[in-house]
């Protein structure tokens, strides 16, 4: 069952409170009390949701990523320009900038480090979802003669290995979306038929 289908507007209210408290304090200063008065509720009523703030955290997490993945798929399933396609495939990871927040906000490393520890597993089946998505785009596009790709399974790897490769070293906000375009540039072109 996907996270959209047991998301409950409550949650996702309680959820976006939880986003804004954990970049203002940092995951480990952050209780559950302040989520509970960011949401507007008793922490008692928080409790009727999540567990933990860790239950919260990953909550967000899931649901970012299952949203990320729907945008792909989404782009995904059209032709145009490999440099625009891949453009949109990067700004997929950007939802309404919450990048921003990771990237330029006081405690975007700790809240980068608990994701990453927070969600492997979840977050390797979405990769090997976007992966796959990417992989079928371009066959797709290489049989319809709009791109060049002798393997598309290895540069579909070689995309996302390389976008994700653009935190090393952790950027600025407006680095990030410049690396993004420099790499859409890049591979794109050595795409085009």
């Amino acid at each position: 069952m996907s996270i959209e289908a047991i998301e409950t507007d409550k949650q996702k209210t309680i959820a976006r409170a939880a986003f804004e408290v954990f970049a203002e304090h940092g995951f480990r200063k952050t209780s559950m009390q302040l989520i509970a008065e960011k949401a507007g509720m008793s922490r008692p009523a928080l409790y009727l949701h999540f567990q933990s703030k860790e239950d919260v955290f990953r909550f967000l997490s899931n649901s970012y990523l299952t949203k990320v993945a729907a945008d792909i798929d989404a782009v995904l399933v059209a032709s145009g320009p490999p440099v625009e396609v891949l453009q949109s495939v990067f700004d997929a990871f950007d939802p309404n900038g919450m990048k921003a927040v990771l990237l330029d906000a006081k405690h975007g490393d700790e809240l980068m480090e608990v994701n990453e520890t927070t969600v492997n597993d979840f977050a390797d089946d979405i990769g090997a979802r976007i992966r796959v998505a990417l992989r079928k785009w371009l066959e797709r596009e290489a049989t319809q003669g709009h791109i060049h790709c002798d393997d598309p399974d290895m540069t579909s790897q070689t995309i996302m290995s390389s976008y994700f490769g653009l935190k090393n070293p952790k950027p600025s906000y407006a680095d990030y979306k410049s690396r993004t375009k420099q790499l859409a540039q890049m591979l794109g072109r050595g795409l085009t038929a």
